[in-house]
């Protein structure tokens, strides 16, 4: 490692299914192809790709991805950048966990021990919720509407059946009180699925910073009350472009012209930017 290298590690949080594998794959096409000059850009590939490589073919023909098969133990995918402005290389560690690792720690209220080592070296988070999917469960909030006299036996309570947003929540503030992280982190939320924000009939907010506010309001005013733990930023994201129907014909562009970030109301295809913010690189 040169003396301009440095080691980061970013620490990525979500549910499963929020687009976590999907983003590290777009990052990682982004950095071999820069969409603008200023853009990071790799310097050279990692000795061990075998995960990112493993799935690489699918995602660029914009297939879904399967399930994220990594354990605590694995490698994370390792990705080597430099920033044109500067000369300043790094190596980025993002490990990949499977969702249902935070969902267990909901659950269970516990993590490992190489989990929790692992955050007092992390340089940031990256925290993902999805566009499309509601932060309560609105199933359950039908149920009590309809609550009256009955002889059904209840059904046994289900931790993981929780609103996505107060899983999430409780696995924040785990991390910012059981934790031994820097603070005050920085924490880039990303709302992935962005593409299906704007369509037809769809009356969501078109900012991202209005759009958490307002769909993911547990979740929004927990950063903002905790200034002294988190420091946010908040992004709308599509890694892969489109829905699943709309990737038989978006799947003929390259990946690095179909993905779309939204940073305020500003439009750009450089995916990049949060791991610029995170990093303070900018």
């Amino acid at each position: 490692m040169t003396m301009d290298e440095n080691e980061h590690q970013l620490l990525a949080v979500g549910l499963p299914e929020t687009g976590k594998t999907s983003f590290i794959h777009a990052v990682d096409d982004l950095l071999q192809s820069p969409p603008t000059p200023e853009a990071l850009r790799c310097y050279g590939l990692a000795r061990d790709r075998s995960y990112l490589e493993r799935d690489k073919a699918s995602f660029r023909a914009g297939k879904k991805l399967v399930h994220t098969e990594r354990s605590l133990q694995d490698p994370a995918p390792e990705l080597w950048f430099e920033d044109p402005s500067t000369g300043r290389r790094g190596r980025l560690f993002l490990p990949d966990l499977r969702g249902e690792i935070f969902q267990d720690q909901w659950t269970d209220r516990r993590w490992t021990e190489s989990f929790r080592d692992d955050l007092k070296t992390i340089s940031g988070a990256l925290v993902f919720v999805r566009a499309d999917t509601p932060a309560s469960n609105q199933e359950l909030l039908g149920q009590m509407a309809n609550w009256g006299p009955t002889d059904a036996k209840p059904a046994p309570w289900d931790p993981k059946k929780a609103s996505p947003q107060v899983q999430l929540v409780d696995v924040l503030q785990f991390i910012g009180t059981q934790g031994q992280i820097s603070r005050p982190l920085r924490v880039a939320v990303l709302i992935s699925a962005w593409d299906t924000v704007g369509k037809p009939a769809d009356l969501q907010p078109k900012n991202p910073n209005e759009f958490l506010a307002r769909e993911w309001s547990l979740l929004d005013q927990y950063l903002r009350s905790n200034a002294e733990t988190y420091v946010t930023k908040v992004y709308g994201v599509s890694a892969l472009g489109g829905t699943e129907d709309e990737l038989k014909e978006l799947s003929r562009l390259p990946p690095q012209d179909r993905v779309n970030l939204v940073e305020d109301m500003r439009s750009s295809k450089d995916l990049t930017r949060p791991l610029r913010w995170l990093l303070k690189l900018d």
